[in-house]
């Protein structure tokens, strides 16, 4: 009996050893897209400024929710910037759902999953934004007035338009 048991332990270390150990898989965690990884090319072709971007939030300010980088059209005085923003902890759903946006409503952009929408910023700003869904978290674009004069061309229109010429330039779609 001892000889038995002797060689079934002997087959279970055995067994046991010629098996194989697998670890768990590591999911390579999600990178956050950079804003600022737009090309001078691809803004130039949207026709604004490539020569122009400001990255972040300004100094001395942290958002470490969202990377962002900002653009704006040719000259002095350019009337308004188009700011991109990207986040991996917001999510295009909340986009939707946040009651400070006004006038919102579903749009495409390409073949995404898009959210026009605006938000009162202050008395003398007038800014519209297109919110991106993303495989993982949101993109948002935003064209932003410093001093709205009436009879300007309507920020939805521009941010719609330099959101489309920039799609492209996204990560794959969510779908």
């Amino acid at each position: 009996m001892l000889k038995w048991m002797v060689v079934g332990c002997a087959l279970v270390a055995l067994v046991g050893g010629c098996s194989r150990h697998v670890d768990a898989v590591a999911k390579a965690e999600p990178t956050r897209w950079d804003p600022c990884s737009l090309t001078p090319e691809s803004i130039a072709a949207t026709g604004l400024d490539p020569s122009y971007r400001d990255v972040g939030w300004g100094e001395g300010i942290v958002v470490d929710d969202w990377a962002r980088c900002s653009f704006k059209p040719p000259g002095v005085g350019a009337p308004y910037f188009l700011s991109v923003q990207s986040s991996l902890v917001h999510s295009f759903t909340e986009i939707q759902q946040d009651t400070r946006n006004i006038e919102g409503r579903a749009i495409e952009i390409g073949d995404r999953d898009a959210f026009q929408y605006r938000r009162v910023i202050g008395r003398s700003a007038v800014a519209c934004s297109v919110g991106i869904d993303m495989q993982v978290g949101v993109v948002i674009f935003s064209v932003n007035y410093l001093e709205y004069v009436e009879g300007e061309t309507d920020p939805c229109a521009i941010v719609v338009e330099h959101t489309t010429d920039l799609e492209s330039a996204l990560p794959a779609a969510a779908r």
